[in-house]
């Protein structure tokens, strides 16, 4: 028998879903989406290294000092 994604099943259930029910699920998810989002940013707050670096460039762009900075067009894009 073929898995099913938790995803593709978890969209065919809520196809069946009341609206109302539906609306619950949606306000969960998106609570869940937020909480998600929140946990990202406290890893790169907790980063230290990243901190650190960021301070420096901030400094190096307030100062004028764009030499360690990649220019946009040599910015490798995973896209």
């Amino acid at each position: 028998m073929p898995t099913v994604s938790v995803k593709s099943k978890a969209k065919k259930v809520l196809d069946l879903l009341s609206e109302e029910r539906a609306r619950a699920i949606l306000d969960l998810m998106e609570y869940l989406e937020e909480k998600e989002e929140w946990e990202a940013t406290l890893d790169l707050v907790k980063n230290k290294q990243l901190l650190a670096d960021y301070k420096e460039a901030r400094k190096d762009l307030a100062e004028g000092r764009l030499e360690n900075f990649v220019p946009w067009d040599k910015v490798k894009r995973n896209v």
